[in-house]
């Protein structure tokens, strides 16, 4: 079985781009020849994995969103696939790839990424609504599944009136050389923010509870924020924190590799208070590190509490404030044996192997050698 992936894999896409080569690893690893298409990766960026080995096309003049010349030749030396998968959607250069697929009569698979949340499809609304009348819709109905990685994202999506099946499979996390170590000991209590750094994350919400909670934390409590992005939002971040005369508050910028892992180890817990996400891969980061998690239930994770390896809460101010601090009281002992349930959780359900083996039942189905998997809704 030969696929042919669209999609980018350069770190400064982020989850997406990590999501997409975890997805190919896994199919790999389950020995299905898989290839993806990508433009040239920018100065000063990189590529994820030098094991991804990506063919690039010729980058367009006019960026991500244009359209790419001679692309079907690039998509035609790297052979004949059975099948194609996009990933993400409103660039144009997937929707290529579906056009490709469908004028040579093969199935294709797209996978939505959160775009198609009704918060995602309000920004930029006018320009979205051009470009599914354009190319979008089209490309959506006629693909042979439709991968969303929640229930919530599946019931959005068919909310907009499309009627293709539907794969629920959640973005693969790597666990090689991380989930078996012991959990390391945590000398200070330390909260944790990991991820893009944007508005609708709802970052300053963390800051305010190190300013209401600063009598009921010990001295050295400690907040810190990993990743960047909205330069002007960061900037009112730093504000905030020197508003509030906070000294426990520590920006450490975008990281990578060995530190961040050693940044993520140091955590006594991970909060996500953002508006909303479609999956957060941030939280199966944290949860394969032994880290428990605080979610908001703007994200699909009505796991934690069930496994006992975190909280799903609304992200008011006091919520936040009272979960925080009820994470604290829990002590040390008890957070980490949250930390080891929510490896096991990892393991039994987001594992590359674990969601390898669900992508490649998916494909199998399509084509017609596999009988319907139980996570594909018609």
């Amino acid at each position: 079985m030969h696929i042919i992936h669209s999609g980018h894999l350069n770190v400064h896409s982020g989850g997406p781009a990590l999501s997409t080569w975890l997805t190919i690893k896994g199919l790999r690893e389950k020995g299905v020849d898989t290839d993806i298409v990508m433009p040239p990766i920018d100065p000063g960026d990189q590529l994820i994995d030098k094991a991804a080995k990506p063919i690039y096309y010729r980058q367009p003049k006019y960026g991500t969103l244009a359209y790419v010349p001679k692309y079907d030749e690039t998509i035609k030396s790297i052979g004949d696939a059975d099948l194609y998968h996009v990933q993400g959607v409103w660039m144009l250069h997937g929707t290529q790839l579906a056009r490709y697929a469908m004028k040579h009569r093969k199935p294709y698979v797209v996978t939505l990424r959160g775009m198609f949340y009704p918060q995602a499809l309000a920004h930029k609304r006018l320009l979205k609504m051009i470009m599914r009348r354009l190319y979008q819709d089209h490309t959506l109905c006629n693909a042979a599944a439709v991968q969303a990685t929640c229930i919530e994202e599946m019931e959005h999506y068919r909310a907009l009136g499309f009627k293709n099946p539907v794969a629920v499979i959640p973005n693969p996390i790597e666990t090689e050389g991380l989930i078996d170590r012991p959990i390391p000991e945590k000398p200070q209590f330390r909260i944790g923010y990991l991820g893009r750094v944007h508005p609708r994350k709802r970052i300053e919400r963390l800051i305010y509870a190190m300013a209401d909670l600063r009598e009921k934390l010990p001295d050295d409590a400690e907040l810190l924020i990993i990743g960047g992005g909205d330069n002007a939002y960061e900037k009112f971040l730093h504000d905030e924190v020197c508003r509030l005369n906070l000294s426990n508050v520590k920006f450490a910028g975008f990281l990578t590799g060995k530190e961040k892992d050693a940044a993520i180890d140091s955590l006594s817990i991970l909060v996500v208070p953002s508006d909303y996400e479609n999956f957060g891969n941030i939280v199966t980061e944290a949860l394969v590190h032994g880290v428990p998690v605080i979610a908001s239930t703007g994200m699909p994770w009505q796991e934690l509490p069930k496994h006992n390896c975190g909280w799903w809460i609304s992200n008011d101010q006091n919520s936040i404030n009272q979960t925080i601090l009820s994470a604290y009281m829990l002590g040390e002992n008890k957070l980490k044996t949250m930390g080891e349930n929510g490896r096991e959780l990892i393991r039994r359900n987001y594992s590359v192997e674990a969601l390898g083996t669900k992508m490649k039942n998916l494909y199998e189905w399509i084509l017609g050698i596999a009988p319907k998997p139980e996570f594909v809704f018609i």
